[in-house]
């Protein structure tokens, strides 16, 4: 029989299979390999999951947010509102600063006249 990719879940599902199978193994009832058979998913990933319960117990096994972290900026949200403004009313000659701030005019339809 065909092994199910776990991927294809949503996390609550995996989080749900995820616990099962360490109570499975932790009650005694079986060994990795008939939990890998019964929960129909690879010898390596109940390894991995019995590995991860052994580290750090049910919380490691919990549904974790996914996707890109908070941001890490140290500019409020006006202060960025505030640059972009300015950056966009001038060029870069503009400015006095002995660095270029960027190489390309952000609105290229003032190229093109």
């Amino acid at each position: 029989m065909k092994k199910q990719d776990g991927r294809t879940l949503k996390p609550e599902a995996q989080e749900a299979i995820r616990l099962r199978i360490v109570n499975f193994l932790k009650t005694g009832k079986g060994m990795q390999r008939q939990a890998a058979e019964i929960f129909q998913i690879s010898l390596s990933a109940v390894e991995k999951i019995w590995k991860q319960f052994k580290a750090g117990g049910i919380r490691a096994l919990k549904t974790k947010k996914r996707g890109p972290c908070q941001s890490t900026s140290r500019l409020s949200k006006q202060q960025v509102k505030q640059i972009k403004s300015l950056v966009g009313k001038d060029t870069p000659d503009s400015y006095p600063i002995p660095y270029y701030l960027w190489t390309v005019s952000p609105d290229l339809s003032r190229l093109r006249r």
